[in-house]
């Protein structure tokens, strides 16, 4: 059978089997020499109906649909992603430009009418020209118009992903030149930015620019939900306050590019945990440290229900949080090693001694139910957090769930029993009986 023949009565048999065919998910993988090509006639013929178009991509791809871009106008999720390949990965070159781009390959996105998008997910992306392939409507002919700068009106949820990240070797040789960048890069030649009257949430992936002033293009003080995941230039003078009516918040925090008192991840936390923001009720942190981050001593985020924190931190601090964040209902936090039992000393002396009255009989929380504990320490070290774990959970009546190591639920269960079973306890433990124990993928 003639190829073009097959593919032509691929896409009519399709479309005589869904007449009503409005949300369209399409992966091209790297071994298919045709790409998504095969299904231009279905796309095309169904693109003024369309209300949602996912494109997934493994290696490089052009989509051939260009030409019916304004037909697009019902679309309300567009995404183009693109998945590396190991091998695709290439060594960048000395030229300062090639920063972080040459290691992907950008997929050409079709033109969009941007004012119905509601859900917008595209990457990865030069951090130049963003919205060049979205388009809105001519003021005057009230019609769509190619060459018009858009405005999302109706748009509430935005992702972007700028690239992969670059190789530490690389990321080393880079880091010093792409500091030189002051300004970010212009969207438009117009130097103009689109509007976002509606977003609610925003995501930012490996922006190479300076993040503090490409936040500035949205609306801060009315997002809902915020992420940033390896955006690492001037993001310690990054501060979440400015979001005024977030709920949600998940932050990739960088490694910081030299220590100084105001400029590292343990300063920043602080920073964070003390920031004024009443409507906050989901927090999720997440450093990738060789070595534990003392939390601070006072908590402005008082109203926090969700919190996770992958991070390295000491046992104790897990009392501290409970008894300064009380309306906590999940917590999720990571066991690990202090750096020196010299370090350890100063921690412990240089701290307030805050709770040292009736320390083993105050509840903790009366509003906790899920606590999600993941150990990294070294071994002979796990079974005392464990314990130290159970009488947590002792003082904690509110508890229904622990999730831990699969390699550790069995001694978790031991240290509950052995608090259970203690007639001298401080505390009324009974309610530990109802715990349930899950192993959880950490």
């Amino acid at each position: 059978m003639d190829q073009d023949k097959a593919i032509d009565d691929v896409n009519q048999y399709l479309l005589a089997s869904m007449p009503n065919l409005e949300h369209i998910y399409a992966l091209s993988a790297t071994c298919d020499s045709f790409g998504l090509y095969a299904l231009d006639d279905l796309i095309n013929d169904r693109m003024p109906y369309l209300k949602t178009l996912t494109v997934v991509a493994q290696g490089a791809l052009k989509l051939g649909f260009h030409g019916q871009a304004q037909l697009l106008k019902q679309l309300t999720m567009h995404t183009v992603a693109h998945v590396l390949d190991c091998g695709e990965l290439s060594a960048s070159s000395d030229d300062e430009s090639n920063y972080s781009l040459q290691t992907h390959v950008p997929l050409s996105v079709p033109r969009v009418y941007a004012e119905s998008l509601v859900l917008l997910d595209i990457g990865p992306i030069v951090p130049t020209n963003i919205w060049t392939p979205f388009f809105g409507h001519n003021e005057q002919s009230n019609v769509p118009d190619l060459n018009t700068l858009p405005n999302f009106t109706c748009l509430r949820k935005l992702r972007l992903v700028f690239g992969v990240q670059a190789s530490r070797s690389e990321e080393g040789r880079k880091t010093h030149r792409v500091s030189k960048h002051k300004n970010n890069p212009k969207p438009e030649d117009s130097g103009s930015y689109p509007l976002f009257p509606q977003l609610e949430s925003l995501t930012v992936e490996r922006y190479p620019y300076n993040i503090l002033l490409f936040l500035e293009n949205y609306p801060r003080g009315q997002l809902l939900h915020l992420e940033l995941h390896k955006c690492p230039h001037h993001f310690f003078e990054l501060s979440l306050s400015v979001f005024s009516k977030l709920q949600s918040a998940c932050i990739d925090i960088p490694e910081a590019p030299h220590a100084s008192k105001d400029q590292n991840e343990e300063t920043w936390i602080s920073r964070a945990f003390n920031d004024h923001m009443p409507t906050l009720r989901i927090l999720s942190l997440r450093a990738s440290l060789a070595h534990h981050v003392d939390l601070p001593s006072t908590y402005q985020l008082v109203h926090l229900q969700h919190l996770d924190l992958s991070i390295g931190m000491r046992s104790v601090e897990i009392e501290k949080l409970l008894l300064e964040l009380k309306h906590l209902r999940s917590l999720r936090v990571t066991i690990t090693e202090v750096l020196s039992k010299t370090h350890e000393y100063l921690s412990r002396s240089m701290r307030p001694k805050k709770y040292t009255k009736n320390k083993y009989s105050r509840v903790l929380s009366t509003t906790l139910e899920q606590l999600i504990i993941r150990l990294d320490l070294a071994h002979g070290r796990q079974r005392r957090a464990l314990a130290k774990t159970a009488w947590v959970a002792a003082r904690v009546p509110s508890i229904l769930t622990i999730h831990t190591q699969q390699a550790y639920l069995n001694d978790l269960a031991s240290c509950i029993n052995n608090v259970r079973a203690n007639k001298q306890a401080p505390v009324d433990a009974r309610h530990l009986s109802n715990v349930r124990l899950h192993a959880v993928s950490l």
